[in-house]
């Protein structure tokens, strides 16, 4: 890996790593003990805005357990709540359960990390990729990206499958979601910096230095 002190002088040595752990708003996190549940931000065969914005689903999206805001027939109320189809077993969760306030600050986690997950992985991609323009050994800093990448996805689903796991033994349903989320973000980064690593050994050269990008005045502001 470059060395520390000659790092690209805006970025820093780890470009992407941080942004990577916005991997886990757009991966699979893998759910252990389950017949093929993942966890994800986004509905399967579903078509249309949904309600919904946590879904422990199948890669079908047939069997699923979604945390849900709107009417609920069960409390006869506009709640926080469950909605499942096919998962009691894996999760002892009833159909329209109502969620609590730890369920309620779930809702709009998973609803602001789908969108600030995704904004960090399309900006920690942009980074990567003036890093290579400004690299002096550009096909090294390739190889370091690529594999950085690529190890964040495979760490978002490994930790996050371990944190889903955990989770699930401690709160099955909510537990399972926070700990897998979690899991998943720490996977990303660490995967990121671990692929890095990798990278750097797959395509060894001397250090890469980068240059700055000239600088170019401000445009005048519009009158």
């Amino acid at each position: 890996m470059p060395d520390p002190d000659q790092s690209h002088p805006i970025l820093g040595p780890m470009v992407g790593a941080v942004p990577a752990g916005g991997v886990a708003a757009v991966v699979r996190i893998p759910i252990p003990g389950t017949d093929n549940l993942a966890i994800e931000l986004s509905p399967r065969n579903y078509r249309g805005p949904s309600t919904s914005t946590l879904f422990l689903q199948d890669g079908a999206g047939k069997r699923l357990l979604r945390l849900d805001y709107g009417w609920n027939p069960r409390t006869k109320a506009v709640d926080y709540h469950w909605n499942q189809k096919g998962t009691f077993a894996d999760f002892h969760i009833p159909d329209h359960a109502p969620a609590g306030d730890w369920g309620a600050a779930l809702y709009r986690g998973a609803r602001a990390f789908k969108y600030l997950g995704r904004t960090l992985v399309v900006v920690g991609v942009a980074l990567d990729v003036v890093s290579i323009v400004t690299a002096s050994n550009p096909l090294l800093r390739t190889s370091e990206v690529a594999f950085g990448w690529g190890g964040a996805i495979a760490g978002a689903e490994a930790l996050g499958a371990a944190g889903a796991e955990g989770g699930t033994l401690a709160e099955p349903g909510l537990g399972t979601a926070i700990g897998g989320l979690g899991g998943g973000i720490v996977g990303g980064i660490i995967g990121y910096w671990a692929g890095e690593q990798v990278g750097d050994l797959f395509y060894w050269a001397a250090d890469t230095i980068f240059t700055r990008l000239p600088e170019v005045p401000l445009p005048a502001p519009v009158p």
